[in-house]
Protein backbone atom coordinates (compact mmCIF):
# COMPACT_ATOMS: atom_id res chain seq x y z
CA UNK A 1 0.00 0.00 0.00
CA UNK A 2 1.04 3.59 -0.65
CA UNK A 3 1.93 5.68 1.65
CA UNK A 4 -0.27 8.67 2.27
CA UNK A 5 2.41 11.24 2.50
CA UNK A 6 3.18 10.40 -1.32
CA UNK A 7 -0.01 10.91 -2.60
CA UNK A 8 -0.72 14.09 -4.96
CA UNK A 9 -4.41 15.74 -5.47
CA UNK A 10 -5.80 14.91 -8.66
CA UNK A 11 -6.62 18.62 -9.63
CA UNK A 12 -2.72 19.94 -8.43
CA UNK A 13 -1.29 18.52 -11.60
CA UNK A 14 -3.55 20.46 -13.89
CA UNK A 15 -3.09 23.51 -12.08
CA UNK A 16 0.67 23.33 -12.67
CA UNK A 17 0.27 23.33 -16.40
CA UNK A 18 -1.93 25.51 -17.17
CA UNK A 19 -0.12 28.04 -15.00
CA UNK A 20 2.75 28.38 -17.84
CA UNK A 21 0.02 28.51 -20.54
CA UNK A 22 -1.57 31.60 -19.13
CA UNK A 23 1.71 33.46 -18.50
CA UNK A 24 2.88 32.81 -22.47
CA UNK A 25 -0.77 34.38 -23.36
CA UNK A 26 0.25 37.66 -21.32
CA UNK A 27 3.43 37.93 -22.92
CA UNK A 28 2.46 37.26 -26.17
CA UNK A 29 -0.48 39.93 -26.15
CA UNK A 30 2.13 42.56 -24.34
CA UNK A 31 4.33 41.73 -27.80
CA UNK A 32 1.65 42.70 -29.79
CA UNK A 33 0.28 45.70 -28.08
CA UNK A 34 4.18 46.77 -28.04
CA UNK A 35 4.83 46.39 -31.73
CA UNK A 36 1.68 47.97 -33.00
CA UNK A 37 2.81 50.50 -30.99
CA UNK A 38 6.08 50.13 -31.94
CA UNK A 39 4.46 50.82 -35.81
CA UNK A 40 2.09 53.46 -35.26
CA UNK A 41 5.32 55.53 -33.78
CA UNK A 42 7.54 54.65 -36.77
CA UNK A 43 4.20 55.45 -39.64
CA UNK A 44 4.63 58.71 -41.26
CA UNK A 45 2.44 61.53 -40.07
CA UNK A 46 0.69 62.44 -43.44
CA UNK A 47 -0.81 59.02 -43.30
CA UNK A 48 -2.40 60.04 -39.75
CA UNK A 49 -3.68 63.19 -41.16
CA UNK A 50 -4.92 61.45 -44.29
CA UNK A 51 -6.48 59.20 -41.80
CA UNK A 52 -8.25 62.07 -40.12
CA UNK A 53 -9.42 63.57 -42.70
CA UNK A 54 -10.91 61.12 -44.59
CA UNK A 55 -12.54 60.30 -41.05
CA UNK A 56 -13.86 63.61 -41.73
CA UNK A 57 -14.88 64.24 -45.01
CA UNK A 58 -17.21 60.91 -44.16
CA UNK A 59 -18.38 62.25 -41.36
CA UNK A 60 -19.60 65.27 -43.14
CA UNK A 61 -21.25 63.51 -46.39
CA UNK A 62 -23.37 61.77 -43.60
CA UNK A 63 -24.39 64.72 -41.66
CA UNK A 64 -25.22 66.09 -45.58
CA UNK A 65 -27.25 63.37 -46.27
CA UNK A 66 -28.72 63.29 -43.27
CA UNK A 67 -29.78 67.03 -43.69
CA UNK A 68 -30.76 66.60 -47.11
CA UNK A 69 -33.28 63.56 -45.71
CA UNK A 70 -34.63 65.30 -42.96
CA UNK A 71 -34.80 68.43 -45.53
CA UNK A 72 -36.90 65.94 -48.20
CA UNK A 73 -38.98 64.76 -45.50
CA UNK A 74 -40.24 68.20 -44.43
CA UNK A 75 -41.05 69.36 -47.33
CA UNK A 76 -43.19 66.30 -48.52
CA UNK A 77 -45.00 67.10 -45.11
CA UNK A 78 -45.48 70.88 -46.21
CA UNK A 79 -46.39 69.88 -49.44
CA UNK A 80 -49.11 67.43 -47.99
CA UNK A 81 -50.24 69.76 -45.70
CA UNK A 82 -51.01 72.42 -48.72
CA UNK A 83 -52.76 70.00 -50.69
CA UNK A 84 -55.05 68.80 -47.34
CA UNK A 85 -56.07 72.24 -47.43
CA UNK A 86 -56.70 72.80 -50.72
CA UNK A 87 -58.92 70.11 -50.90
CA UNK A 88 -60.70 71.51 -47.79
CA UNK A 89 -60.78 74.94 -50.10
CA UNK A 90 -62.14 72.99 -53.13
CA UNK A 91 -65.06 70.75 -50.42
CA UNK A 92 -66.08 73.75 -48.80
CA UNK A 93 -70.18 73.57 -47.96
CA UNK A 94 -72.45 74.69 -51.00
CA UNK A 95 -75.55 75.89 -49.72
CA UNK A 96 -78.19 76.48 -51.98
CA UNK A 97 -81.08 78.48 -51.23
CA UNK A 98 -84.28 78.13 -53.62
CA UNK A 99 -87.70 79.97 -53.02
CA UNK A 100 -91.20 78.89 -53.90
CA UNK A 101 -93.29 81.72 -54.11
CA UNK A 102 -95.46 82.33 -56.36
CA UNK A 103 -95.81 78.82 -58.31
CA UNK A 104 -98.77 76.56 -58.80
CA UNK A 105 -98.27 73.13 -56.83
CA UNK A 106 -97.70 71.34 -59.78
CA UNK A 107 -95.23 73.86 -61.29
CA UNK A 108 -93.50 73.94 -58.08
CA UNK A 109 -93.15 70.17 -57.58
CA UNK A 110 -91.77 70.22 -61.12
CA UNK A 111 -89.33 72.92 -60.39
CA UNK A 112 -88.01 71.30 -57.19
CA UNK A 113 -87.63 67.50 -58.84
CA UNK A 114 -85.28 69.54 -61.69
CA UNK A 115 -83.19 71.08 -59.58
CA UNK A 116 -82.91 67.72 -56.88
CA UNK A 117 -81.53 66.31 -60.05
CA UNK A 118 -79.01 68.31 -60.97
CA UNK A 119 -77.81 68.92 -57.26
CA UNK A 120 -77.27 65.34 -56.66
CA UNK A 121 -74.64 65.23 -59.20
CA UNK A 122 -72.72 67.55 -57.25
CA UNK A 123 -70.00 66.76 -54.71
CA UNK A 124 -70.48 66.75 -51.41
CA UNK A 125 -71.20 68.70 -49.19
CA UNK A 126 -74.25 70.29 -49.81
CA UNK A 127 -77.21 72.19 -48.27
CA UNK A 128 -80.43 72.73 -49.91
CA UNK A 129 -82.53 75.51 -47.99
CA UNK A 130 -86.25 75.11 -49.60
CA UNK A 131 -88.18 78.03 -48.34
CA UNK A 132 -92.23 78.08 -48.40
CA UNK A 133 -95.23 79.66 -46.35
CA UNK A 134 -96.30 76.83 -44.16
CA UNK A 135 -100.04 76.25 -45.56
CA UNK A 136 -98.01 74.74 -48.64
CA UNK A 137 -95.35 73.03 -46.61
CA UNK A 138 -96.95 69.18 -46.55
CA UNK A 139 -96.70 68.07 -50.16
CA UNK A 140 -93.30 69.74 -50.71
CA UNK A 141 -91.90 68.03 -47.32
CA UNK A 142 -93.20 64.44 -49.00
CA UNK A 143 -91.27 65.33 -52.00
CA UNK A 144 -88.14 66.68 -50.36
CA UNK A 145 -87.60 63.41 -48.37
CA UNK A 146 -87.70 61.50 -51.57
CA UNK A 147 -84.68 63.88 -53.40
CA UNK A 148 -81.59 62.34 -51.34
CA UNK A 149 -80.18 65.46 -51.42
CA UNK A 150 -79.75 66.66 -47.75
CA UNK A 151 -81.73 69.70 -47.12
CA UNK A 152 -83.53 71.91 -44.32
CA UNK A 153 -87.23 73.52 -45.32
CA UNK A 154 -87.79 76.21 -43.99
CA UNK A 155 -91.19 78.28 -43.83
CA UNK A 156 -92.56 81.40 -42.35
CA UNK A 157 -96.37 82.41 -41.28
CA UNK A 158 -96.63 85.69 -42.95
CA UNK A 159 -99.14 86.20 -45.44
CA UNK A 160 -98.67 87.77 -48.34
CA UNK A 161 -101.05 88.43 -51.35
CA UNK A 162 -100.97 87.82 -55.36
CA UNK A 163 -100.27 90.84 -56.06
CA UNK A 164 -97.16 91.02 -54.28
CA UNK A 165 -95.23 88.30 -55.12
CA UNK A 166 -91.77 90.25 -55.28
CA UNK A 167 -92.06 90.83 -51.87
CA UNK A 168 -93.06 87.31 -50.64
CA UNK A 169 -90.02 86.33 -52.74
CA UNK A 170 -87.72 89.14 -51.26
CA UNK A 171 -89.16 87.91 -48.11
CA UNK A 172 -88.20 83.98 -48.35
CA UNK A 173 -84.49 85.01 -49.65
CA UNK A 174 -83.96 87.17 -45.96
CA UNK A 175 -85.71 84.05 -44.00
CA UNK A 176 -82.84 81.60 -45.66
CA UNK A 177 -80.20 84.38 -45.47
CA UNK A 178 -81.45 84.72 -41.23
CA UNK A 179 -81.22 80.79 -41.17
CA UNK A 180 -77.65 80.43 -42.64
CA UNK A 181 -76.40 83.88 -39.73
CA UNK A 182 -78.47 82.07 -37.02
CA UNK A 183 -76.78 78.57 -37.64
CA UNK A 184 -73.00 79.74 -38.86
CA UNK A 185 -73.43 77.76 -41.80
CA UNK A 186 -69.72 78.41 -42.93
CA UNK A 187 -69.34 77.84 -47.02
CA UNK A 188 -70.40 79.86 -50.23
CA UNK A 189 -74.25 80.86 -50.63
CA UNK A 190 -76.35 80.46 -54.07
CA UNK A 191 -79.40 81.31 -55.17
CA UNK A 192 -81.43 78.98 -57.33
CA UNK A 193 -84.18 79.68 -58.91
CA UNK A 194 -86.74 76.95 -59.72
CA UNK A 195 -86.74 78.04 -63.57
CA UNK A 196 -82.51 78.42 -63.37
CA UNK A 197 -80.46 75.49 -65.22
CA UNK A 198 -76.29 75.56 -64.19
CA UNK A 199 -73.46 73.18 -65.48
CA UNK A 200 -71.85 71.54 -62.79
CA UNK A 201 -68.78 72.80 -63.70
CA UNK A 202 -70.02 76.57 -62.10
CA UNK A 203 -70.91 74.30 -59.19
CA UNK A 204 -67.71 72.56 -58.65
CA UNK A 205 -66.01 75.97 -59.41
CA UNK A 206 -67.82 78.06 -56.81
CA UNK A 207 -65.68 76.63 -54.44
CA UNK A 208 -62.23 77.23 -55.95
CA UNK A 209 -62.73 80.64 -56.85
CA UNK A 210 -64.71 81.99 -52.96
CA UNK A 211 -63.29 81.31 -50.33
CA UNK A 212 -64.88 81.07 -46.86
CA UNK A 213 -63.28 81.66 -43.18
CA UNK A 214 -60.15 83.90 -41.81
CA UNK A 215 -57.43 83.70 -44.54
CA UNK A 216 -54.45 81.17 -43.95
CA UNK A 217 -51.98 83.48 -45.29
CA UNK A 218 -50.85 86.93 -43.74
CA UNK A 219 -52.09 89.55 -46.08
CA UNK A 220 -54.15 87.45 -48.48
CA UNK A 221 -56.84 88.72 -50.34
CA UNK A 222 -59.65 86.31 -49.70
CA UNK A 223 -62.23 86.25 -52.79
CA UNK A 224 -65.77 86.67 -51.23
CA UNK A 225 -68.25 87.04 -54.14
CA UNK A 226 -68.44 85.80 -57.42
CA UNK A 227 -70.41 86.37 -60.61
CA UNK A 228 -70.99 84.95 -63.70
CA UNK A 229 -72.70 85.21 -67.19
CA UNK A 230 -76.68 84.42 -67.21
CA UNK A 231 -78.68 83.46 -70.33
CA UNK A 232 -82.19 84.34 -69.98
CA UNK A 233 -84.60 82.84 -72.24
CA UNK A 234 -88.08 83.86 -72.91
CA UNK A 235 -90.25 81.90 -74.36
CA UNK A 236 -93.48 84.54 -74.11
CA UNK A 237 -91.23 86.82 -76.07
CA UNK A 238 -88.95 84.84 -77.78
CA UNK A 239 -85.89 86.36 -76.88
CA UNK A 240 -82.96 85.58 -74.92
CA UNK A 241 -80.67 88.24 -73.18
CA UNK A 242 -77.22 87.62 -71.71
CA UNK A 243 -75.82 89.47 -69.13
CA UNK A 244 -73.06 89.06 -66.88
CA UNK A 245 -69.46 90.31 -65.72
CA UNK A 246 -66.59 91.64 -67.74
CA UNK A 247 -63.24 89.99 -67.18
CA UNK A 248 -60.12 91.38 -67.32
CA UNK A 249 -57.62 88.95 -67.86
CA UNK A 250 -53.89 89.63 -66.14
CA UNK A 251 -50.54 87.26 -65.75
CA UNK A 252 -51.65 86.49 -62.65
CA UNK A 253 -55.40 87.39 -61.86
CA UNK A 254 -59.02 87.55 -63.66
CA UNK A 255 -61.00 90.68 -62.59
CA UNK A 256 -63.96 92.27 -62.97
CA UNK A 257 -63.92 95.71 -65.07
CA UNK A 258 -67.62 96.23 -65.89
CA UNK A 259 -71.38 94.85 -66.26
CA UNK A 260 -72.72 93.93 -69.56
CA UNK A 261 -75.85 93.38 -70.97
CA UNK A 262 -77.28 91.56 -74.18
CA UNK A 263 -79.97 90.92 -76.00
CA UNK A 264 -81.97 89.25 -78.86
CA UNK A 265 -83.78 91.57 -79.57
CA UNK A 266 -81.23 94.40 -80.18
CA UNK A 267 -79.05 92.59 -82.20
CA UNK A 268 -76.84 91.30 -78.91
CA UNK A 269 -75.55 94.64 -78.63
CA UNK A 270 -73.58 94.86 -75.36
CA UNK A 271 -74.29 97.69 -73.39
CA UNK A 272 -71.56 98.11 -70.61
CA UNK A 273 -71.69 99.46 -67.33
CA UNK A 274 -69.78 100.19 -64.31
CA UNK A 275 -71.54 98.07 -61.86
CA UNK A 276 -74.55 95.36 -62.11
CA UNK A 277 -77.95 96.24 -61.65
CA UNK A 278 -78.79 94.95 -58.73
CA UNK A 279 -81.76 97.15 -57.69
CA UNK A 280 -84.03 94.49 -59.63
CA UNK A 281 -85.68 91.78 -58.05
CA UNK A 282 -84.09 89.17 -60.28
CA UNK A 283 -80.52 90.24 -60.05
CA UNK A 284 -79.25 87.77 -57.32
CA UNK A 285 -79.35 85.01 -59.05
CA UNK A 286 -75.85 85.90 -60.89
CA UNK A 287 -73.77 85.80 -57.85
CA UNK A 288 -73.01 83.51 -55.36
CA UNK A 289 -70.96 84.66 -51.58
CA UNK A 290 -69.12 83.14 -48.90
CA UNK A 291 -71.64 82.95 -46.15
CA UNK A 292 -69.48 84.72 -43.32
CA UNK A 293 -70.14 88.16 -44.50
CA UNK A 294 -73.42 87.72 -42.75
CA UNK A 295 -72.23 88.10 -39.64
CA UNK A 296 -69.16 90.44 -40.69
CA UNK A 297 -68.56 93.08 -37.61
CA UNK A 298 -68.33 95.62 -40.24
CA UNK A 299 -71.45 94.66 -41.79
CA UNK A 300 -72.90 97.20 -39.21
CA UNK A 301 -70.78 100.30 -41.25
CA UNK A 302 -71.86 99.69 -44.40
CA UNK A 303 -75.16 101.71 -44.03
CA UNK A 304 -74.91 105.11 -42.89
CA UNK A 305 -76.73 106.09 -39.49
CA UNK A 306 -79.80 107.72 -41.79
CA UNK A 307 -80.78 103.96 -42.80
CA UNK A 308 -80.92 102.18 -39.64
CA UNK A 309 -83.05 99.02 -41.09
CA UNK A 310 -80.90 98.65 -44.66
CA UNK A 311 -78.60 97.04 -42.39
CA UNK A 312 -80.65 93.83 -40.90
CA UNK A 313 -82.00 93.30 -44.65
CA UNK A 314 -79.23 90.77 -45.35
CA UNK A 315 -80.63 90.36 -49.30
CA UNK A 316 -80.36 94.39 -49.40
CA UNK A 317 -77.13 94.36 -47.60
CA UNK A 318 -75.24 91.62 -50.37
CA UNK A 319 -76.64 93.98 -52.82
CA UNK A 320 -75.05 96.61 -51.72
CA UNK A 321 -71.88 95.15 -50.87
CA UNK A 322 -71.78 93.56 -54.67
CA UNK A 323 -72.52 96.91 -56.09
CA UNK A 324 -69.53 98.99 -53.63
CA UNK A 325 -66.94 96.24 -53.90
CA UNK A 326 -67.52 94.88 -57.47
CA UNK A 327 -64.24 95.77 -58.59
CA UNK A 328 -62.95 93.13 -56.25
CA UNK A 329 -65.74 90.47 -57.19
CA UNK A 330 -63.81 87.75 -59.13
CA UNK A 331 -65.43 86.17 -62.49
CA UNK A 332 -66.03 82.40 -62.08
CA UNK A 333 -63.27 80.55 -63.78
CA UNK A 334 -64.52 79.11 -66.99
CA UNK A 335 -67.22 81.63 -67.02
CA UNK A 336 -65.89 83.98 -68.77
CA UNK A 337 -65.79 82.73 -72.05
CA UNK A 338 -68.88 79.90 -71.22
CA UNK A 339 -72.68 80.65 -70.25
CA UNK A 340 -73.17 78.46 -67.82
CA UNK A 341 -76.24 79.07 -66.42
CA UNK A 342 -79.94 79.87 -68.08
CA UNK A 343 -83.05 81.30 -66.53
CA UNK A 344 -86.30 79.71 -68.41
CA UNK A 345 -88.57 81.52 -68.61
CA UNK A 346 -91.21 79.03 -69.74
CA UNK A 347 -95.03 78.45 -69.41
CA UNK A 348 -94.22 75.00 -66.93
CA UNK A 349 -90.98 76.56 -64.71
CA UNK A 350 -91.91 80.06 -63.35
CA UNK A 351 -89.25 82.47 -62.09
Amino acid sequence: MASPKHHKAPGSSRKANRAPLVLRRTMLHSCLCFLLGLVTGLAPTDWVSRAAADANAEVLRTAALLASSLQQQRDARVTTRRETKQQQHHHHLLVVVTTTAPSERERRSAGLTRTAHALRLVSPPVLWLVVEAAGEAPPTATLLRRTGVPYRHLTYADNFTSSSSKEERHHQRNVALAHVESHRLRGVVLFAGLADVYDLRLLHNLRRNIRSGPSEIMNECRTTVGAWPMATVSEQHRTVALEGPVCCNTTTTTTTGGWFTASSAAGFSAVVGPTPPLHKEDSVHGFAFASDLLWDPARWDRFPTSEPDQSQDSVKFLQRLVVEDYNKTTPVILACSHVMAWRVDATLLLL
